[in-house]
């Protein structure tokens, strides 16, 4: 009897011993994305959804209309306001992505409400402004 109690006993206490439960982070929030046009050019970007005093990435995948053929070499600047302002809330210069025609900026809004986010697309064939509404920063 006494040995099986050790054994119950040895039992319950190396079941004890199993590893903690592997803490794991909370899921990334789903990007979000939008297709705009001008004249002249198709802007497809994924961004991150917007977070006062936290930065968020955009990849800004842009087409030349004229030819379908990506947009080369180009400076994009985005340009946050807040809605119906004309003041400036935050501004972002993109670096040229690894592949052509897209560009990464990253960009912080200081302050949660209702955004506008001008691109401003520039390069030696372009020259085009898109202005676009309905931004929530939290």
């Amino acid at each position: 009897m006494k040995h099986a109690l050790k054994c119950v006993a040895a039992a319950l206490l190396l079941a004890g011993c199993s590893k903690p439960a592997a803490v794991t982070a909370p899921p990334e929030p789903q990007a979000l994305s939008r297709t705009e046009f001008t004249g002249r050019v198709e802007n497809y970007f994924e961004y991150a959804p917007l977070r006062s005093g936290k930065p968020s990435q955009v990849r800004i995948h842009l087409t030349d209309l004229s030819d379908g053929a990506p947009v080369e070499k180009a400076e994009v600047t985005l340009t946050v306001r807040p809605k119906g302002s004309s003041g400036t809330a935050a501004e972002a210069i993109s670096k040229v992505g690894k592949v052509t025609g897209i560009y990464v900026a990253e960009v912080t809004v200081p302050n949660p409400g209702e955004y506008d986010i001008e691109f401003h697309i520039k390069n030696a064939k372009l020259d085009e402004r898109m202005p676009l509404s309905d931004f929530k920063v939290e």
